[in-house]
């Protein structure tokens, strides 16, 4: 394990999508979403062994009133796990959501945690040599699986490295101001997926991280069908085409919620060797079996309630 000090010596105003504070925010509608807010502010006054209880019980809650997710969840893994039996799937399913529900409690952490609490409770495990590539000035993608402790590694690294990513909106607009203020505040520029990925390549050029989220299934316009876990998924071939716009190696990354030591980290693995080969779907096969690999060390931390199969080849059935 790597640990890491600040190497950037770089901040400065993040770029790009930064939503302002507005008045009609403070509207009676959204007073439940304040109000909210704060009992999450509150939270992180609790106890250590009082928030760790909090996070179980949300899972817990998650577990028994989320049929629609633990149905896709429980989907996922019977077509990426076949030779599981149906205790394992439900005691790895049981641990997603209690480590799911340890994240939505700590998730104050990120908007209200100081840069000292962030580097004691996140930390980096930078197997690739990414802030000895950054101390050097080269870009790099980090090409990120869906997490429920996606963004606790992403704020971390940013403290370092500022870096750039990309966001869908939320449509809370108080949600999406705290959320999008918290992932800047250390100099990363967040775009919407509208914008498209000019803003990327520019910020890669100059020799920025780019955190790349290329698992989610987007839909059949512009995808390839590559293989995860043996399965056929609609999967956005944008990387390999990245790399040979800016040069960037690819780095393979997750973030993972340690139970059994109460922190999180980033675990950032070997760059992709040989990468891109000038094939979509080869590309694309290559990315999923780096990110599977990833997903193999702890199955429970993947975002499993995602429905990443939803889109299917042609005369397949659905899956949910």
């Amino acid at each position: 394990m790597t640990e890491v000090t600040d190497t950037s010596g770089r901040e400065h105003a993040p770029e790009g999508y930064l939503p302002p504070f507005r008045a009609f925010m403070l509207h009676p509608r959204y007073w439940p979403t304040w109000l909210g807010i704060g009992l999450l502010w509150a939270v992180m006054g609790l106890p250590r062994p009082v928030a760790l209880g909090l996070g179980r019980l949300v899972g817990w809650m998650a577990w028994r009133s989320g049929g629609k997710r633990r149905h896709f969840a429980d989907v996922n893994l019977r077509l990426c796990f076949p030779d599981w039996d149906a205790a394992r799937r439900e005691q790895v399913l049981r641990d997603h959501f209690r480590i799911a529900g340890q994240c939505f409690v700590d998730y104050p952490l990120l908007w209200f945690g100081s840069r000292r609490r962030h580097r004691e409770r996140i930390r980096l495990v930078d197997e690739a040599g990414v802030l000895a590539m950054q101390q050097a000035g080269r870009p790099v993608i980090l090409c990120a699986a869906h997490a429920p402790a996606l963004d606790f590694g992403g704020l971390r690294l940013s403290l370092e490295v500022g870096g750039v990513s990309f966001a869908k909106p939320m449509s809370n607009p108080v949600v999406e101001w705290i959320n999008t203020r918290s992932r800047s505040q250390y100099g990363a520029a967040m775009f919407s997926r509208d914008q498209g990925l000019r803003p990327a390549i520019r910020h890669i050029r100059l020799g920025k991280v780019f955190y790349y989220l290329g698992d989610e299934d987007l839909g059949r316009e512009h995808a390839v069908f590559a293989p995860f876990f043996g399965i056929p998924k609609a999967t956005v071939p944008a990387l390999g085409r990245l790399v040979k716009l800016t040069g960037a190696p690819v780095v393979p990354a997750i973030g993972f919620y340690r139970t059994d030591e109460d922190c999180y980290e980033l675990v950032m693995a070997p760059p992709l060797a040989d990468f891109p080969t000038g094939d979509d779907a080869t590309d694309a096969a290559r990315m999923n079996a780096a990110l599977e690999a990833l997903i193999h060390r702890d199955p429970a931390q993947y975002l499993w309630t995602l429905r990443f199969f939803k889109t299917r080849p042609q005369g397949e059935p659905r899956v949910y």
